[in-house]
């Protein structure tokens, strides 16, 4: 067994290895059998230049060793931190904090921490933030508010920082060199009418917050295709609910309440559908505490579906019936994405679209004649 002697301290062990002072790169080199080029390509992104397999081994290595590298000199050396900037509405909303979990977890993989930066889809805030990021050597952003800022998303690609944007489509804002990752949303309520269809119900009722932003709009052309496709009628079956005038505009830190607000509004029309599609799991929760509240029981009395699968739709009751989007995957892809494009800019852009899974729980049943 090798020991690298020397100053007092814990001692760490890895593969015949034994440390007994603060690792470097070279000690992280030797243990995982590379040259410290390659730690160095690894640590910096340029994993195209390695095996799958050496990837992985320079991974374990320093995540066994507890290696730290000196992120003050990186810096200085290549002009760029190692981290990601992220940016999203709010982790107010479930599903933003569970894909932020998720992609730290995966940047981590590729040498990368993440630094979370929360837009309430406000189109200077986030340019703001981004500006800042940039300026403190970040050069990948990952965007995932999905508003129409084309002008924004051009100017930083131009002045090359790379950019994977979430819940969009490469045509929505047809930039060259934006990667994209993203569910297809128009597929996710389809899906869902077809399914409701299938069970009998011909009054489907479509509940969403504030429209306007990208994946919202093609969630509610989703839901409207999937009525036409089966040959049910529209006509008064979307409610929209508006975000209070002092809260954020499109209503990312209200979404219970204003499925709870949408379901009472259900509750009192002559004309109550059998069934709802929300747009989000968050407003099919505050629907359920809704319905409860009015008397209306779930299925029975109404059917409900959610959109996204995030840990509360599986603890709701009924358990929630929704529309999964996969976390791990859609994470792992937008940062394997960012890392080939800070690697080589001149990549053609990419667009890595998902197809969502139904998820059937008990809040959906056939419709009673």
């Amino acid at each position: 067994m090798s020991v690298l002697p020397n100053e007092s301290g814990k001692a760490r062990k890895y593969d015949g290895w034994t440390f007994m002072r603060e690792i470097t790169i070279q000690d992280v080199a030797r243990a995982a059998r590379v040259s410290p080029s390659s730690i160095s390509n690894y640590l910096n992104g340029r994993h195209d230049q390695m095996r799958a397999d050496t990837r992985e081994r320079i991974r374990e290595v320093i995540e066994r060793l507890g290696y730290k590298p000196n992120s003050a000199a990186r810096q200085l050396k290549t002009g760029h931190a190692p981290m990601l900037g992220l940016l999203v509405p709010t982790i107010a909303n479930q599903f933003f904090g569970e894909l932020a979990a998720e992609i730290e977890m995966a940047a981590q993989k590729y040498g990368f921490r993440t630094l979370l930066c929360n837009t309430l889809r406000e189109k200077e805030r986030e340019r703001e933030f981004a500006a800042e990021l940039v300026s403190y050597g970040i050069r990948g952003l990952i965007l995932g508010s999905a508003i129409r800022d084309r002008e924004g998303v051009l100017s930083l690609i131009q002045r090359g920082v790379s950019v994977v944007a979430f819940d969009v489509m490469s045509a929505d804002l047809a930039i060259e060199g934006l990667d994209v990752v993203t569910i297809d949303n128009i597929h996710a309520t389809r899906m869902a009418v077809q399914y409701l269809a299938d069970l009998g119900h011909k009054k489907i009722t479509y509940v969403s917050a504030p429209l306007g932003t990208i994946g919202r709009d093609a969630r509610l052309r989703g839901f409207e295709q999937g009525l036409v496709s089966r040959g049910l009628v529209a006509t008064g079956s979307v409610v929209v609910e508006n975000a209070p005038k002092s809260r954020p505009a499109y209503g990312d830190t209200d979404l219970v309440q204003l499925g709870r607000q949408a379901a009472a509004r259900l509750c009192s029309s002559n004309d109550r559908p059998t069934a709802v599609i929300a747009m989000n799991d968050l407003i099919a929760t505050g629907m359920a505490m809704g319905l409860r509240e009015a008397g209306v029981m779930i299925p029975d009395g109404m059917s409900l579906i959610g959109i996204d699968d995030v840990a509360i739709a599986s603890m709701t009751m009924p358990s929630l019936t929704t529309v999964r989007q996969p976390f791990p995957e859609m994470a792992e892809a937008a940062v394997v994405a960012l890392c080939a494009r800070m690697n080589d800019q001149k990549l053609p852009t990419s667009e890595t679209v998902f197809t969502p899974e139904l998820i059937v729980r008990d809040s959906t049943a056939r419709a009673r004649t």
